[in-house]
This record gives structure tokens, C-alpha cells and sequence, in this order.
């Protein structure tokens, strides 16, 4: 994208992220497939026994990108096909961080979008109707789950730079708020290398409320820890404001 003429320097926290980026994209370069499908197969697994998941009637799924190494979600996705719970997926609208999050009554309904290849729900029905969107139905909304490239335990979140699911947060966020709803619990998946010991973060970065790891699952806030606890299980460990580099 280009940058406008009229633009000042980078600032110091754009240069932080841009640096932390590059990290993290050349370590998740360093996985192979088998190490990727191990950890992807593990964190699903908790993400399936959480007390969140297997209670939430409704629930936003981001569906996995190969191309750009994210965790595989596929298996979540099936499951919550399967539990009959109302799905909403990711669907980019425009390059102005806007992106409508559709429901999914059918993997089968899903495209593959250009560049990356990123799988999105077609916009309308077999029978032509248009989709539901989260931010438009009568309905609360219990459960995000959502990727990012890095992550903090203090649940900071990095994503790649759009802004899309910085806005649809804020979006999610005020709308619970005015109709009285709890607010989504928002849970991110995580490589092990996708842990850093600080995310740098502005006043607009949404910071999740538990990053789901093949080693632990870790809290980030009030609550979070019985949330993704395992039915039956104590909670999970709890965040702090540093981690392992």
C-alpha cells in the first residue's frame, strides 16, 4: 500500500511492531508442516474441551490461512458444525479494515479468496438470501476465536497490520455493551513461536482474554481462567506481563 506524501516518519511503536513482525514471521517460517499439525492438533483439542466452547450458542471461528502459517482450525470448525452451534466466519469486505463475519451453515459454503488463499463464506445462501452477519442479528455473541502473528501473556495481540479484527472487536464490544449482553470472550491461538516477551501496542490494539498454546492455555483476564478450563478441570495458568522470548 502506498504511503501518503504527506506522511511523517514511522513512530516509535510502528517501528517496534514492524520489527516484531519480522521475527515472528521468520521463526513460523522455521516450522515444518509435521510441527505445525502437532501444535494445531493439540491446541484444538483444548479449545474443544473448554467450559467456552462447549457452552456458547454462539460463536466467531476465524478459518485457517496455510499460506500464512496460522493454527489450523479446522477440526474446530467441524466440531462446531457439528454441536449445531451458530457459526460466524470472516469475510473481508474492503482495505479499510472492514470485514463482515457471515454465518456458516455449511463448510461447503466456504471460497478460496485471492491472494493468500484464505477461505471466506460465500455471501449468500443456496437459496440466494444473504447471510447472516454477527454485527446485525438479535443475538449475543459469547465466544471469539481469532488469530494474530504474535502475543504476549499479558494477552497483547499482534496481528499483520490490516486492522480488521481490531475494528470488528470494537464493533463487538460497543453492541454487547448497548443491549446489555456479556461481553465475547475473546480467545487466540498461538504457535509456540508465536510468543514473545512483549507485544508493542497502541490505545487502538484490542488485547485478548486468552491465547490457547499446545503447552498451556493461558489467562489474560478476570475470568478467563474458568472459561477455557477443561469441563470438570481446574482453570488454566494465569498471564502475566512478560514471557519467555
Amino acid at each position: 500500500m502506498a504511503v501518503p506524501a504527506d506522511a511523517g516518519p514511522p513512530t516509535e511503536p510502528e517501528v517496534t511492531k514492524r520489527r516484531v513482525r519480522e521475527e515472528v514471521k521468520a521463526a513460523l517460517r522455521q516450522l515444518s508442516a509435521e510441527q505445525m499439525a502437532q501444535e494445531s492438533a493439540t491446541i484444538a483439542a483444548r479449545v474443544l474441551d473448554s467450559r467456552a466452547f462447549q457452552e456458547a450458542p454462539h460463536a466467531v471461528i476465524y478459518v485457517h490461512c496455510a499460506k500464512l502459517r496460522e493454527v489450523d482450525t479446522t477440526r474446530v470448525l467441524q466440531h462446531a458444525m457439528e454441536a449445531r452451534k451458530r457459526l460466524y466466519v470472516p469475510r473481508v469486505q474492503d482495505k479499510d479494515a472492514n470485514m463482515h463475519f457471515l454465518h456458516l451453515d455449511s463448510l461447503d459454503a466456504l471460497e478460496t479468496m485471492p491472494p493468500f488463499g484464505i477461505r471466506e463464506p460465500r455471501p449468500t445462501y443456496d437459496d440466494g438470501s444473504e447471510r447472516h452477519d454477527v454485527l446485525q442479528v438479535d443475538e449475543p455473541l459469547e465466544l471469539v476465536v481469532m488469530p494474530g502473528l504474535a502475543f504476549d501473556r499479558a494477552g497483547r495481540r499482534l496481528g499483520r497490520g490490516g486492522g480488521y479484527y481490531d475494528k470488528f472487536i470494537a464493533a463487538a464490544r460497543r453492541r454487547a455493551e448497548e443491549r446489555g449482553w456479556p461481553q465475547p470472550l475473546l480467545v487466540a491461538l498461538s504457535f509456540r513461536a508465536q510468543l514473545v516477551g512483549e507485544v508493542p501496542v497502541e490505545a487502538h490494539d484490542a488485547r485478548v482474554d486468552a491465547i490457547v498454546t499446545a503447552d498451556e492455555v493461558i489467562a489474560c483476564s478476570p475470568g478467563a481462567a474458568d472459561a477455557l478450563a477443561a469441563l470438570g478441570a481446574p482453570g488454566c495458568s494465569g498471564g502475566s506481563g512478560d514471557a519467555p522470548p
